[in-house]
């Protein structure tokens, strides 16, 4: 072989490095702390281990993922890998869980290697297994994984003659056995395998940042080059930092590599004024090409005062680099080109992903090449100049970032509508991820939990430090984000404040300042103005309910949603509250301790006649599941939930019937147990539906009447489909759960998961303690809400969906229709517009699509209320929703705009009106109706159902159980998606509207719901 040839020494990594452990086998091949291995010892160790991979199934061409810390046996481990003919994928052990169980399902790895069961292998195999060398410098040598813009990252295979080609002999980057190279990367990033092989593959010494160090600083490089250290690798944004904090931290440096992004020519210029020997080495290339594709030695002149950039120079050796146009051929002389790369560094393919590799990777002139999305021109002097991008990735820290994969990570989260991602300089050579978002509600987001949330899947580097809320993103002429207008948003946001919030002057004075201080806690953001706007601020209607609350709580009057809608501010608010006499309707918690049986609340009093005359129906009861992903420790989960229904007294409760009626027996905590029965999923492949077979899997719970008397109202199912996936089911009854519940239910049930954590104090109040307010206060509720509803509901509409059988139970038949995430988020601005809740377009959408299909001018519609009046109530579980009916007339004589208005007005009033519960409206008022008095249609925006992380490794994912029965005529719902789109669902009985009738309305809908969101 030709002596000049970077594969002089052989074309593999452990090839090269045996090499100098058989010319040099005492010399220091790495160092950490005050731990030293030899070459011989490395060389040694790696084959021994390599052995023991072999015996444990490893073989050539084998994926092996390495989670371990950064420590000599990390590279003992890689080096292992390589000698048993595998390549090797190093995982950081800080990486999100979710993340990783990516990376290593996608290996499609037999054998992960981790610190717990490195021993074992390290010892070798039981009987001597000899290993035949590997020549070949073709092969895959690791694994690098880069963010992806179809939101999965991508795994990068990169050959062992693309590291040696950049390392070895290579005239821009002077290595030989006198370099000490710095490894302080993160471990599964190329910039670790220039820092880790570069010195190996030459006879040098690697020395290895400890392990408490997650990134390098001044001080500690500093101790570093008094040890020793002579040659570093340093991301643009890291080299800029450093020069700014101390350039005397590069004294003693002999080479020094930057890239990962554009260096700053006043970064440089200020190193080389100070050492004007120091060799600076810009390099650039993506994974794809293996650590660098171009190389350029900065000169001073490079840096001058006039210098805008700094080339990214020439091809290293045994690499091409073409510009192309975006048909692929070559650009013109002097054109600006996207850079395509060539040669022995080029990735083999993308790990288990075809379609990737196809769209990346092309032949010009029968070679095969790789388009990188990077832009570049051909100077006169041969130099490459970059030019930006020809799509939207970008780097930070160095870190190639594909914006699409950020934002369908943010968009994964429960609140998330859209997003769009973009990198900002609002400091000079300091870039920074920023975010501008919508959410599903309209309400902003706390950052910390933003930030928390995408760091579960994200790099750190991948997380947005800079975050914007937006009630909707500026869209292109073609519907699409418009950048350069969320640009301009972002920059704006960062400018400096130029005036602060006006002072609060009203007479309520520290009132105001509480209630300020909530609604920043509400909104996610501190600052909000008494004369802001909260909605459009960003309150939602849940947040409506709650300030009323805590208005109602701190003031002593009643203010109710409504007001907040209509009075839209603060200082509104507390002038009207100011205006109405202080209320005697104090809260729950008055009432005191809860002291042996207690009444049945009104909503629990429906469903437990109900029971009693329907044993088993189908409407008295949820059922819910949740796919859970992950190592589950089923006896932790199971201790959970036993602290869980312990925190929770309505989910041990029974409802003995006691002379007059049936009352609320709460169990103790030490006599109420779990009822988790455990099961396995019969013949579940990985494409079965989850849903379905969660359908299957609690098919038996419809029908089977619960025992009020005897039992408590939860049933919980555990349903083991593999390793990975298990199913938990739940059963509860109404009267003791409602949407609302199940959020706190998971919410709990995650904290609950941590047994050395205790769980946050217990509500002041029980659902029993409620349950007794109630009747104490219902007098005066009726007295207030009734003459309301006697006016509204003067003369019941005629029913116009055709009469059901007399069974109570028919079978449920279901269609579904998918309301888009823009169309969401016009409608909800539409309803805000008129003052109302979104549930205001669902019903005026409802009530529009019904009077065309059955031909009715007047009808009313029942929707409902959280039932939650009181701040102490909502972190309790329990049933409290409450029916109110919303009559609308002259439906088809309103335009779009009047209807909305109609309707955003109706539901209002009726929130304001909502304490009552709604039997006691049917036996005061007493209609005369065979049927459900008032309305036959239900229409209902549900709560997106809870998505929680149920430990470190564990994610729980709702899956929506369509019962098989019901007594509902009509039932329309909406469901919000984690995408920001409505799943529009349309349930009945089967022995009440037709097919045809159906399938006419759900089109209507779809029809209407659009031509309502344009009305404002």
């Amino acid at each position: 072989m030709d002596m000049h040839s970077p594969y002089a020494r052989g074309e593999r990594i452990e090839r090269v490095i045996a090499h100098h452990a058989e010319r040099t086998p005492e010399a220091i091949a790495l160092r950490q702390g005050d731990s030293a291995f030899t070459y011989a010892q490395l060389r040694q160790q790696a084959a021994t281990m390599a052995e023991g991979l072999h015996a444990a199934g490893v073989r050539h061409g084998d994926c092996v993922p390495v989670r371990m810390e950064r420590s000599p046996e990390l590279v003992v481990a890689l080096l292992a890998v390589l000698e048993a003919g595998a390549t090797y994928i190093a995982v950081d052990t800080a990486w999100p869980a979710a993340r990783t169980d990516l990376v290593i399902q996608r290996s499609g790895a037999s054998v992960v290697v981790s610190e717990d069961n490195f021993a074992r292998f390290a010892a070798g195999a039981a009987e001597p297994v000899p290993l035949r060398p590997f020549e070949d410098g073709t092969d895959a040598a690791c694994v690098f994984f880069t963010s992806g813009s179809t939101g999965q990252p991508k795994g990068v295979m990169s050959p062992h003659r693309g590291t040696i080609r950049t390392l070895v002999d290579c005239p821009s980057i002077p290595l030989d056995a006198d370099s000490v190279f710095l490894q302080s990367a993160p471990l599964p990033w190329d910039g670790m395998s220039l820092e880790l092989w570069a010195p190996l593959l030459n006879g040098g010494c690697c020395v290895l940042l400890d392990r408490d160090h997650p990134a390098v600083d001044a001080a500690t490089l500093r101790e570093l080059v008094a040890g020793g250290v002579n040659s570093l690798w340093l991301t643009s944004s890291l080299f800029n930092v450093l020069t700014e904090e101390d350039v005397e931290v590069f004294r003693g440096i002999r080479l020094l590599l930057v890239g990962g992004e554009r260096v700053s020519p006043a970064h440089v210029r200020r190193v080389l004024t100070a050492f004007p020997t120091l060799h600076i080495v810009n390099g650039y290339g993506p994974a794809e090409s293996t650590i660098f594709a171009t190389t350029h030695v900065v000169r001073a002149q490079d840096a001058d005062e006039k210098a805008t950039e700094i080339p990214i120079g020439r091809p290293v050796p045994r690499t091409g680099v073409a510009l192309v146009n975006a048909s692929g051929g070559r650009t013109d002389p002097g054109d600006i080109g996207e850079i395509a790369i060539s040669g022995d560094g080029l990735a083999l393919r993308y790990l288990a992903d075809p379609e990737a590799t196809a769209k990346a990777f092309f032949d010009l002139d029968g070679v095969r090449h790789y388009r990188t999305g990077d832009l570049a021109v051909l100077d006169e002097d041969g130099n490459y100049r970059y030019r930006g991008r020809a799509d939207r990735e970008f780097k930070i820290r160095g870190v190639r970032i594909a914006p699409g994969e950020v934002e369908k990570a943010l968009e994964a989260h429960p609140d998330i509508a859209t997003s769009c991602v973009l990198r900002m300089e609002t400091t000079p050579g300091r870039p920074e991820l920023a975010c501008a978002y919508t959410t599903l509600d309209g309400a902003p987001l706390d950052l910390r939990e933003l930030r928390d949330f995408a760091a579960r899947t994200l790099l750190d580097a991948m997380v947005p430090t800079r975050q914007l809320h937006l009630r909707q993103l500026p869209l292109s002429a073609t519907g699409k984000a418009d950048y350069a207008a969320v640009r301009v948003l972002l920059e704006q946001d960062a400018a400096p404040a130029t005036a602060s919030a006006a002072p609060v002057t009203d007479s309520s004075g520290s009132v105001a300042h509480q209630l300020l201080a909530e609604i920043g806690e509400l909104l996610g953001r501190p600052g909000t103005a008494p004369h802001e706007d909260l909605f459009h601020a960003g309150l939602t209607s849940l947040d409506a309910v709650r300030l009323a609350s805590r208005i109602s709580s701190r003031t002593g009057t009643h203010v109710t949603a409504a007001d907040v809608y209509r009075q839209r501010t603060l200082d509104k608010l507390l002038t009207l509250s100011g205006d109405r006499e202080q209320s005697a309707d104090a809260g729950p918690a008055s009432l005191g301790a809860d002291h042996g049986d207690a009444p049945l609340s009104r909503a629990q009093k429906r469903f437990w006649l109900s029971e009693e005359f329907t044993a088993g129906d189908a409407d008295n009861v949820i059922v819910l599941a949740y796919a859970l992903t992950g190592p589950l420790d089923t006896q932790r989960f199971e201790a959970a939930l036993g602290r869980l229904v312990a925190r929770h007294a309505v989910l041990r409760t029974v409802y003995p019937y006691e002379g007059t009626g049936a009352v609320q027996r709460i169990l103790s905590a030490d006599v109420a147990t779990v009822p988790l029965e455990h099961t396995t999923a019969p013949h579940h492949t990985d494409g079965d539906d989850l849903r379905v077979l969660a359908e299957a899997i609690c098919a038996d719970w419809w029908g089977r009447p619960t025992d009020l008397e005897k039992e408590p109202p939860l049933r919980l199912r555990l349903c083991r489909v593999d390793e990975q996936t298990h199913l938990f089911c739940v059963r509860v009854h109404h009267l003791a759960f409602d949407g609302w519940s199940e959020t706190l239910f998971m919410e709990d049930l995650a904290a609950a998961m941590t047994p050395d954590v205790p769980l946050a104090e217990p509500p002041r109040v029980t659902y029993a303690g409620f349950s007794r307010w109630e009747q104490d206060r219902l007098g005066s509720w009726l007295e207030h809400d009734l003459p309301y509803w006697q006016k509204v509901l003067r003369e019941p509409p005629r029913p116009f969906l055709p009469s059901p059988s007399e069974d109570t139970q028919a079978r449920r038949v279901e269609s579904v229709l998918r309301v888009a995430p823009e169309v969401v988020a016009r409608l909800t601005r539409a309803a805000d517009t008129f003052g109302g809740p979104p549930v205001a377009a669902l019903l005026a959408a409802a009530g529009r699509s019904l009077s065309q299909v059955f031909g009715v001018a007047d009808l009313c519609l029942g929707t409902v209320s959280t039932g939650r009046h009181d701040p102490e109530l909502e972190p309790i579980v329990g049933c409290f929703v409450n029916s109110l009916p919303i009559p609308l007339t002259s439906v088809p004589a309103q335009g779009a705009a009047e209807l909305l208005s109609t309707c955003a007005r109706a539901v209002a009033s009726a929130f304001q009106h909502a304490r009552t519960p709604f039997d006691e409206l049917v036996r005061s008022l007493q209609p005369k109706r065979d049927r459900h008095p008032w309305f036959q249609t239900w229409v209902i925006l549900q709560r997106e159902p809870p998505r929680v992380r149920l430990c470190e490794e564990v994610n729980a994912e709702p899956l929506r159980i369509r019962p098989p029965h019901t007594g509902f005529e009509l039932l329309i719902e909406a469901v919000p998606q984690p995408d920001g789109a409505w799943e529009l669902l349309l349930s009945r009985r089967a022995d009440g509207m037709s097919d045809a009738q159906a399938e006419q309305l759900l089109k209507h809908l779809g029809t209407v719901v659009c031509e309502l969101s344009t009305a404002v």
